[in-house]
């Protein structure tokens, strides 16, 4: 059986790079793609979030493939964070569907954006962790 993210036989936190946070922060997605217009684009909220990708609610079903860009706006930081991504995967779920981001790139024009959401979201799980006896 091939899992989000295609691979087989190894649970979430195997393979994933990132901790995920489920966690939900507004965004506004937009295909890359010529098509579309300046300005346009899709309010929607996410599902999780991790250092390396998202996965956010949308209505409209998008193609495994298709380069996003995602402008996200964190409660902790003071600008909007703007990251350009790759679609991993689209499934049903419920009246909509659920769509998995791969960050291909993240931040102002460097990687500093990617790891301030990599640390928040380390030090979100930690605070969310039950103490130790």
């Amino acid at each position: 059986m091939t899992t989000k993210g295609g691979d087989a036989d190894k649970s979430g936190a195997e393979r994933r790079k990132f901790p995920r946070l489920r966690a939900a922060c507004s965004i506004r997605v937009k295909p890359i793609a010529g098509a579309s217009a300046p300005g346009e684009g899709v309010d929607a909220m996410t599902v999780n979030i991790s250092g390396g990708g998202l996965c956010y609610q949308s209505a409209v079903a998008v193609r495994t493939g298709e380069f996003l860009a995602v402008e996200m706006n964190l409660p902790e930081f003071e600008s909007p964070v703007v990251a350009m991504g790759r679609a991993t995967y689209c499934e049903k779920a419920g009246d909509g569907y659920d769509v998995g981001v791969e960050f291909w790139w993240v931040g102002w024009g460097d990687d500093s954006a990617q790891r301030a959401i990599s640390d928040f979201i380390k030090t979100e799980l930690r605070q969310q962790e039950p103490p130790r006896s």
